[in-house]
């Protein structure tokens, strides 16, 4: 029998709530919830009151858990981290003590963040992380090889639209957010975040580089990338990107890759915050075969994916098609499960999201220069409060829109989500688990304490009369750079 595994959900946010706590639940043969920590005060008793967890399982903060975990006082064999995005200090103290830990992407910011992981880890010769990418475990992915192999693939083509919050997390009666941090405290939260977005996109970059970065690519296209990489292995080359509409943050992103041995790979992420659903499909092709995989959102545990195959033989088309028999989260969470019992590899961890981090700040780098712009802190015009890398200047007003997240968020003392206010970056179109869209402690943040950000509302511009917002014109990495295979 399969060994009961005493599991530290560590940052209660929606993802937490909506996908790993509901699993851990269902799936009381081989997980039991010892400890959940978050340092929300209200969230903290809320949400452990929903869930079942008594108040000496609970704790303010990671160093109160491994106090009592050095005291014996609580079990853990594995956390769940799904905190605001810093993981790799608190990452790192769980390894330190041997637990391995399912981590809620981004892992972090920059090839240097990550890199502390993944030298922690060669050190140790042992692998502790397994990056928490549903999809990547679902059954109609898993088979997506068995049906058209390397060898045979022409295209793939991945398509997401996401919408807002409420068609993700609406059914999953989550606790709200709460702001009952010390202001200090959150102050301190914001600025050690920001640090780490600068870090990763450069001294040069506008705040809405950093937003496209963070909410379009880190918690968005990096998604699609990992379905990819777990069936086909990961994008070699990048060919060409674009982004638009004009001065929408994060907008849509659409990205031309190609794999070793040459097949293409197309990804196109939408953020529609007025869609009415979540959308993901994926279109693969061979010489002979169509394939066809439609996923859903991982907080839609009850929802399963299906996989159709088109062929012709012996002159007739034959279409054959099969459905899931469980939803794609709580398929990783038996994968985790063999990751810390049995030892088996996790199919992206450390070692992988390093290489996806460099890939996407390529991304993000391809953008900026396609505008004549640079990354490097030199290539800003510091008299233009739009171009300031740190933002808009102390008592500059920013643009905000009526009834948007980013009123509601000065309205709660934080920052605004820089909206694209005609930012020209965007007339040039330029060469990614599902994003947890609410806003945490601190709505000011680049991304949610909890889990992933919710990008900023998609029509806060509106294009000049008589002009196309979508721009037909791709812009290429300034080269194809080494394989990253």
């Amino acid at each position: 029998m399969p060994k009961t595994l005493n599991i530290a959900v560590i940052g209660a946010g929606t993802m937490a709530q909506a996908v790993h706590l509901p699993v851990l639940r269902r799936r009381w043969d081989r997980f039991v919830v010892t400890a959940l920590v978050d340092h929300s005060p209200r969230r903290r008793r809320e949400s452990s009151e929903v869930w079942g967890i008594q108040e000496e399982q609970r704790f303010e903060s990671l160093a109160d858990l491994l106090a009592a975990v050095r005291a014996k006082t609580v079990s853990v064999d594995a956390a769940v981290l799904s905190t605001d995005g810093l993981h790799v200090d608190d990452l790192l103290q769980l390894l330190r003590r041997g637990i391995p830990v399912l981590v809620e992407p981004p892992l972090g910011f920059s090839a240097e963040e990550i890199a502390k992981v993944t030298d922690f880890e060669r050190m140790t010769g042992r692998r502790l992380l397994m990056m928490a990418y549903p999809q990547q475990y679902d059954a109609s992915v898993a088979a997506m090889a068995e049906q058209i192999a390397l060898k045979d693939l022409r295209m793939i083509d991945h398509e997401v639209l996401m919408p807002a919050s409420q068609p993700l997390f609406g059914g999953a009666h989550v606790t709200t957010s709460s702001y009952d941090l010390p202001s200090e405290k959150r102050a301190e939260r914001r600025t050690a975040l920001q640090a780490a977005v600068v870090a990763g996109t450069g001294d040069g970059a506008t705040q809405r580089d950093r937003d496209l970065y963070v909410k379009g690519l880190l918690t968005g296209v990096a998604h699609q990338l990992a379905v990819t990489e777990a069936v086909y292995g990961s994008v070699a080359r990048l060919r060409a990107v674009r982004h638009w509409p004009k001065g929408v943050i994060p907008g849509s992103i659409e990205l031309l890759g190609e794999l070793e041995g040459g097949a293409q790979v197309r990804l196109v992420w939408h953020y529609l915050p007025f869609a009415p659903e979540y959308s993901e499909s994926l279109q693969v092709l061979s010489a002979r075969r169509r394939m066809q995989v439609e996923l859903h959102a991982p907080s839609h545990g009850d929802r399963r994916s299906t996989l159709s195959l088109r062929e012709k033989k012996s002159g007739v088309v034959q279409e054959t098609s099969t459905t899931a028999t469980k939803g794609s989260a709580e398929a990783m969470w038996e994968a985790f499960h063999a990751f810390v019992d049995k030892g088996t590899a996790p199919l992206s961890g450390a070692a992988e999201s390093l290489a996806q981090v460099e890939l996407l700040r390529e991304v993000l780098e391809t953008i900026v220069v396609a505008d004549g712009r640079s990354l490097e802190a030199e290539a800003t015009d510091p008299a233009d409060p739009a171009d300031d890398p740190a933002g808009p200047a102390d008592g500059a007003a920013p643009v905000v829109e009526a009834g948007s997240a980013q009123e509601a968020a000065v309205a709660d003392g934080g920052d605004p989500v820089a909206p694209g206010d005609g930012d020209p970056r965007m007339v040039v179109s330029a060469p990614a688990h599902v994003v947890d869209p609410e806003q945490e402690e601190d709505p000011a943040s680049t991304v949610e304490p909890g889990s992933a950000a919710e990008p900023a509302p998609d029509a806060l511009v509106d294009p000049e009369p008589g002009e196309d917002p979508v721009v037909d014109a791709w812009s290429a990495p300034k080269t194809d750079g080494p394989s990253r295979s």
